[in-house]
């Protein structure tokens, strides 16, 4: 007969899997809104540069994306799931490097924002981890650090060069990591909707939504926005 220890192990590796399969979900979707828009928000990303030089790195990016957007999705979706192995086996995540120059500076102004913007919902869902883990968490895989970290080394799987990648940190964090509040919503749901039994005591229920919550709004139908006008000025 299975210990209750293996058994409560079982079941917290049932209900991560879940939580992990959830937000999955709703990031796909997320990154299609990235692929429904990215062509006109790069023209507004490059606004008032040399028009020139823009149509030149619009041509760049869009061709790099056109070949390789399946790629790089691919290498974003295994280095998250390398982070949720390692999480689950040493209650950490692997740490990757920060690049250096304008790109680091973006995403660690764009990490602390977001981090910002929903930490009681993210120290919530660490907190429910921890529990369920047994094991004292700082860091977690939905932690935003780490997936604008997974799409910097994704996209160097495209054939752009370093300041043709620069231009995709903002539309990531505009399409993808502005709207992760749903994400850590239906992770916020979906562990509260999995309450279990740890030792003999039951878990303490999540904070529940407020009204006006991010996390908690009904996700929008993508539209794509309107095509951006390229200055006329060089």
């Amino acid at each position: 007969m299975m210990s209750a220890e293996k058994e409560n192990r079982r079941n917290a590796l049932v209900i991560v899997k879940a939580v992990k399969s959830m937000a999955d979900e709703k990031l796909s979707y997320l990154f299609d809104g990235l692929a429904a828009n990215v062509a006109d928000a790069l023209f507004e990303e490059m606004c008032g540069m040399d028009k020139n030089e823009v149509l030149k790195l619009h041509f760049n990016v869009m061709c790099a994306l056109k070949v390789g957007s399946r790629i790089y999705r691919k290498e974003f979706d295994r280095l998250m799931n390398e982070a949720w192995r390692v999480f689950l086996r040493r209650h950490t995540i692997p740490s990757l490097e920060m690049p250096t120059g304008v790109a680091g500076e973006q995403i660690a102004l764009c990490r602390d924002k977001v981090e910002s913007y929903h930490k009681m919902l993210i120290q919530d869902i660490q907190d429910r981890l921890s529990h369920l883990l047994n094991s004292k968490l700082d860091d977690c895989p939905l932690r935003p650090g780490i997936l604008y970290l997974c799409f910097w080394h994704s996209i160097e799987k495209l054939d752009l060069n370093y300041d043709e990648r620069v231009l995709l940190v903002p539309l990531f964090h505009r399409f993808v990591m502005d709207r992760f509040g749903l994400v850590l919503g239906v992770a916020n749901k979906t562990l509260t909707e999995h309450a279990i039994v740890m030792g003999g005591k039951a878990a303490t229920p999540l904070r529940q939504p407020r009204l006006g919550d991010r996390a908690w709004a009904v996700p929008p139908k993508w539209p794509q926005i309107g095509a951006a006008q390229v200055s006329a000025d060089s």
